[in-house]
């Protein structure tokens, strides 16, 4: 896949010729008068849907996570394992793939969920097994 130059001033960014997927873009992120218009609206449900784990009270969660039996407590263990690998490799390749995404307001989402994969994996750290 072609990545798409930082700058293009040869770009054309007009709506009718925007495209998703290896368009001529200017590579400006213009978001005033947009082609993909579920874009936005996606793009804002991610942002409502946006929490930081520091700011979360986990104190009922580790005392929950120490009231498990050793089996539910290896298999919750187990789970964050392979949610902290998932969203590990969203976050490495989501920008191999977000590079080569034209479209401003999709690209923006394309962002947002690189973000919050990070987000995620942070707030694996914070869970109750990684307190005691």
């Amino acid at each position: 896949m072609r990545p798409n130059p930082i700058f293009n001033p040869s770009g054309d960014d007009t709506i009718e010729n925007r495209s998703i997927w290896f368009g001529n873009t200017t590579n400006l992120m213009q978001l005033n008068d947009v082609r993909y218009s579920w874009a936005i609206g996606l793009y804002q449900q991610m942002r409502e849907n946006f929490w930081i784990p520091q700011k979360l009270d986990l104190t009922q969660d580790v005392t929950d996570y120490w009231n498990l039996t050793a089996e539910e407590r290896h298999a919750y263990d187990g789970i964050l394992s392979y949610l902290t690998f998932l969203d590990s490799i969203q976050t490495c390749n989501l920008p191999h793939l977000k590079s080569c995404i034209t479209a401003p307001e999709v690209s923006l989402c394309i962002a947002e969920q690189i973000a919050q994969e990070g987000m995620h994996n942070q707030s694996y750290r914070a869970t109750p097994f990684s307190l005691n």
